[in-house]
């Protein structure tokens, strides 16, 4: 006697068409905290003088899914009478962080790259993170 056994994958197959979306939105997600604690830790150790540099810094995320990118970007223009319009954030972080470390106690002329370095991989982890706990409360 033969059996016939029917199989209804529809559940499967729509909640695998979201599996997409819910990655890219768990790693936007992990991406935000990873870059606000990124310019955090820029602010902490950028050099201070009358905090422009500081206000100066900030984050953005561009494009979606594969092509999602996030940067962390510093400037800081005051205008002098040697340098009208000088932007400061690139010669403290490209220029004197080659030569020197800046005046203020405490600060990296690196301001920007120091964290990275220090924590790239922790950020790495916890985006991985995100996206493991978005897709396990998605039932995956």
């Amino acid at each position: 006697m033969a059996r016939e056994l029917t199989i209804d994958f529809s559940k499967f197959a729509e909640a695998l068409e979201k599996v997409p979306e819910t990655v890219f939105k768990a790693a936007k997600r992990g991406m935000h905290d990873a870059l606000d604690e990124w310019r955090q830790e820029a602010v902490d150790i950028a050099p201070l003088d009358k905090g422009t540099l500081r206000r100066g810094i900030d984050t953005r995320i561009e494009g979606d899914g594969l092509d999602m990118v996030g940067e962390v970007t510093a400037i800081a223009i005051e205008d002098s009478p040697k340098w009208p319009r000088f932007n400061y954030a690139y010669y403290l972080h490209e220029v004197k962080g080659k030569i020197t470390n800046p005046t203020t106690p405490g600060t990296e002329a690196k301001f920007l790259d120091l964290p990275a370095k220090e924590n790239e991989k922790k950020w790495v982890r916890e985006i991985e993170n995100e996206i493991r706990r978005e897709l396990k409360k998605d039932g995956w």
